[in-house]
């Protein structure tokens, strides 16, 4: 029980430290995820739960002349989404 405990402390911390660039403007700017990710747990559970390590996710931005990298090594981690509309990322780059 304790690893799974860990592993939902971690996911409900990298999605606060990697959502903030959440509605604002991006501009001639280089934005890189080099994230090294290895034997982590990556979980959403429940409803509507959001659950990222080493991923970097622009939502709601403006986002103008620039270039964005995904350069993260994953190797032995589990992304595990479980319920109606979670979602579960591990090194990754998204941009809506």
């Amino acid at each position: 029980m304790k690893i799974f405990t860990s592993a939902v402390g971690i996911a409900i911390v990298s999605v606060l430290s990697f959502n903030v660039m959440a509605e604002s403007t991006v501009e001639k700017s280089i934005v890189v995820n080099q994230s090294l990710n290895k034997n982590n747990a990556t979980v959403a559970i429940g409803k509507e739960n959001i659950a990222s390590t080493g991923s970097v996710n622009v939502k709601d931005s403006k986002v103008k002349s620039s270039l964005i990298y995904n350069k993260s090594i994953n190797t032995g981690n589990a992304t595990i989404a479980i319920g109606e509309e979670n979602t579960a990322t591990t090194g990754s780059t998204t941009v809506e």
